[in-house]
């Protein structure tokens, strides 16, 4: 996995010094999940910020049988469960691997240590923070009041490679519509293309 690009993502957020680096580089273990093998699941408490160098990752909660799938993580992504990783408490979330997944896992005691350890990782923490806090309040008022036309061409737009890589019953899921409904709006979105 290159690590390379983790460490971009980073930079781009805010300065790392090769020293501080090299001390974060050192609490790195790797993970490799396989298709619908569970990341963390309802009930764990998740201990870990992890980075996705391939694959894609879902995550869905359980609402009368059926799953409510919330946030999709492609490649590139960094995140955590933010309730049981901030609180210490159990997940309320399901992660699963929608393909084969590779991570990045660094364990919640040693990102907090270099917090206390260096100003530039406590300035980055925050900052990725606020870009995620930005990035769900963006998501939410997408979704929230859109008709699923709507929703489903934003979708598209935004991550055209999503219909190539997520099972239209989870893009469904992800669009609070049911994988009948999606199928309509596809067909007639098909037909006003010809």
């Amino acid at each position: 996995m290159d690590k390379q690009i983790f460490k971009n993502i980073l930079q781009d957020v805010t300065p790392i010094s090769e020293n501080e680096w090299s001390n974060f580089e050192q609490y790195f273990s790797y993970r490799k999940l396989l298709k619908n093998e569970t990341l963390w699941k309802k009930g764990e408490i998740c201990n870990h910020l992890v980075f996705i160098g391939s694959g894609l990752i879902y995550c869905y909660h359980q609402r009368e049988e059926k799953e409510i799938v919330t946030t999709l993580y492609f490649e590139k992504s960094i995140f955590y469960d933010d309730y049981s990783f901030i609180k210490q408490e159990p997940c309320l979330l399901n992660y699963v691997a929608l393909e084969t997944t590779e991570l990045i896992v660094i364990p919640r005691i040693a990102l907090y240590e270099m917090f206390d350890k260096y100003k530039s990782f406590e300035r980055l923490g925050r900052m990725m923070v606020e870009k995620q806090h930005t990035i769900s309040i963006k998501e939410q008022l997408n979704f929230s009041g859109n008709k699923a036309e709507e929703k489903y061409l934003r979708l598209i737009e935004e991550q055209p490679h999503l219909i190539q890589r997520v099972p239209l019953k989870i893009i469904a899921s992800y669009l609070d519509i049911t994988p009948e409904h999606l199928s309509r709006i596809r067909k007639k979105l098909s037909t006003l293309k010809t």
